[in-house]
């Protein structure tokens, strides 16, 4: 008697039970964590963990009394040898210690005793940051294809720049890199990235109807970028890189907008696209270093920009507000508006100690057009001048970037600054000197301004951001933080544009660092600094007439008692005389004076795979004023910044 063979469903049941369960091979994965936890305090009665947020949004995450902590888990998986994958988890900043109830239900205009009222900027909820996929495709000349997040570094300052650290892996795009000729003779790399919704337009923003009702639509904006980059020889590199910003809105004549969908009004249920604002900018840069002169290296660059406005969809923030506008407004003698273009450049020659003596000198002229603007341009983080510059200090570190896009926002009081250099023309020589265990450098710069200008336009076309005469004032910016400057710390970093200049700015500094011979890991750093800022403004009122000098002092002492222990202590004053300061063309012009002493001590401490940092600061300012036009003012702050870190 023969058996009845089973079911099909039954043996495949079977077959799945005796089997093994399948499970992902986890050597394909690579996970790694950190927490973060930042303690910060100051003698003032704001609460935070952020010295700086932004004043015009209510965000309520700025304040200088408070503990905060936060997480991160990256995950990169390795799909196939030419498929790579990886996502950042990262929870939101702005959860506080003292904060326990906070879970983002913002009840705007009722009274809740609850707690639960701070909105999901307090939420300690995990937010999807990076997402990426990278593969290696059998194309002819194609080396990757990336699709997702990226941090914009394959571009430059000038065109399009990496996204600054709170930003880091937000932006987005298709990305295509390779080589049209092998061995680096030719390579390249494109790119289409979607707009940010914020910062990257006129009125710093490209479809947020809430700040402009001309403006709701971004869901369509997008940015496309390439770059080639070849090597004739060993000794000489050239690059070119072009980018497009593309800004649009729906056309408010289309037919479907503007009445009945009926077909007699060409109305087809399609909505027509109009440009609200087009950026092009572009960059040719080389660099030559001969190796029969292992001594000698030279770079250069050339940049051109164009800033095209549509003012039928983007509102005129240099007229409505307030004169804060990212794009110049420019239009011609008839009002219409016209593309606001212009080049920069720059060469930079470094003698790498050639008499073989320790003496090494580096040369860099630059010229940067009054209207070059490089809206999606590198805006924090980045340098693109050799110079000291004019805002930075003993303890202030930073730079100079070619945009209006400037972001001094979102960081902490430790943290670098950084000013708009469009306009700046000039030279640079820097020498230094290295014997033993010492090292001095010595700048000199001479800086004239392409924006020098009678009767500028700045209430219609030309943004000047409200304050344009005076020194800056970064370590009482920061103090307390807003950009109504109504504490008098001198002109916004961002400001290029006055009604009336004729300036010109001297700047010497001496930096020196010696290791002291008879204490293990020890380190005194020395700087002195002088600024000569003139500018004869209004040529037909001699009243009219800034004359601002700074000097400044600092040392530093650095002790390494043992591997994992680092220790700091340093002295900073600076005094600076501004006459002329304040004042308008008919009430008459007052002077300033200035003092500022500052003392920090910081240390940090490894242990195990932990981190511990700490730093406080001491400042005292007298801010000293003509009695008939105004109040003198004191600053006596003190403040710390804690931070503990572990990863693995």
């Amino acid at each position: 008697m023969t058996r009845s063979p089973l079911p099909r469903a039954t043996v495949a049941a079977l077959l799945m039970v005796a089997a093994p369960a399948a499970r992902a091979d986890l050597g394909n994965f690579d996970l790694s964590g950190k927490i973060y936890t930042k303690y910060m305090y100051q003698n003032d009665n704001t609460q935070g963990c952020l010295s700086m947020s932004n004043p015009f949004w209510v965000d309520n995450i700025g304040g200088h009394n408070g503990a905060c902590t936060e997480f991160e888990l990256q995950i990169k998986g390795k799909i196939s040898p030419r498929v790579q994958a990886g996502v950042r988890l990262q929870s939101r900043w702005g959860f506080m210690w003292q904060d326990w109830w906070e879970n983002g239900d913002l009840k705007p205009g009722i009274i809740d005793t609850s707690g639960e009222s701070l909105g999901m900027n307090h939420a300690s909820y995990i937010k999807l940051r990076g997402a990426w996929v990278r593969m290696a495709p059998p194309i002819p000349t194609v080396k990757w294809v990336t699709i997702g997040s990226t941090d914009y570094s394959m571009w430059n300052e000038w065109t399009i720049g990496k996204a600054r650290y709170i930003d880091r892996d937000n932006g987005t795009g298709v990305f295509v890199e390779g080589e049209a000729l092998p061995g680096g003779k030719l390579s390249y790399a494109t790119g289409a990235m979607a707009l940010p919704k914020l910062w990257a337009g006129p009125g710093w923003q490209t479809g947020v109807s809430g700040n402009d009702p001309k403006a709701a639509l971004y869901g369509t904006d997008w940015a496309f970028a390439a770059k080639l980059e070849t090597r004739p020889t060993d000794d000489l590199r050239f690059k070119l890189i072009g980018s497009l910003l593309q800004d649009w809105e729906a056309d408010k004549y289309s037919p479907m907008l503007t009445g009945a969908p009926s077909a007699a009004r060409g109305a087809d249920h399609s909505v027509a696209l109009a440009s609200r604002f087009r950026g092009i900018n572009a960059t040719l840069d080389g660099a030559w270093s001969p190796s029969s002169l292992d001594w000698l290296a030279v770079t250069g660059l050339v940049a051109y920009s164009s800033n095209n406005v549509n003012p039928e969809y983007a509102t005129n923030m240099v007229r409505n507000g307030q004169g804060f506008s990212p794009v110049v407004f420019k239009t011609d003698a008839a009002g219409n508006p016209v593309a606001s273009n212009s080049a920069a450049g720059k060469l930079l020659v470094e003698l790498m100690d050639p008499l073989q003596m320790g003496l090494s000198a580096k040369f860099e002229y630059f010229d940067i057009g009054s209207e070059y603007n490089a809206v999606m341009g590198a805006r924090r983080e980045a340098d693109v001048l050799l110079t000291d510059g004019i805002i930075t200090g003993g303890f202030t570190r930073g730079g100079q970037l070619p945009t209006l896009n400037i972001a001094n926002e979102f960081q902490d009081w430790d943290e670098p600054w950084y000013e708009s250099c469009i306009g700046w023309n000039g030279a640079t020589a820097l020498l230094e000197f290295v014997s033993g265990s010492l090292k001095v450098t010595g700048e000199g710069t001479i800086i004239g301004y392409n924006t020098n200008a009678q009767g500028r336009d700045v209430k219609n076309q030309y943004p000047d951001f409200l304050y344009t005469n005076g020194f800056t004032d970064t370590t009482a910016f920061s103090a307390a933080s807003d950009y109504a400057n109504v504490y008098a710390r001198g002109k916004d970093p961002r400001s290029v544009y006055a009604e009336f200049q004729n300036r010109a700015t001297y700047l010497g500094v001496i930096n020196a660092q010696y290791a002291l011979p008879f204490v293990a890991g020890a380190t005194v750093n020395g700087k002195l600094k002088y600024v000569h800022d003139q500018d004869k403004r209004n040529r037909a009122n001699p009243d009219d007439n800034y004359l601002g000098r700074s000097y400044l002092g600092f040392v530093s002492l650095s002790l390494q008692p043992t591997n994992e222990l680092k220790t700091t202590l340093g002295y900073e004053f600076t005094y600076w005389t501004e006459a002329r300061r304040v004042g308008s063309q008919t009430g008459g012009y007052y002077d300033d004076n200035t003092r500022r002493h500052t003392a920090r001590a910081g240390l940090t401490y490894l242990f195990g795979g932990a981190n511990l940092s700490y730093l406080v600061e001491y400042f005292h300012k007298d801010l000293l004023r003509d009695q008939t036009a105004n109040y003198n003012q004191v600053w006596n702050v003190w403040r710390s910044k804690a931070t503990f870190e572990v990863a693995w």
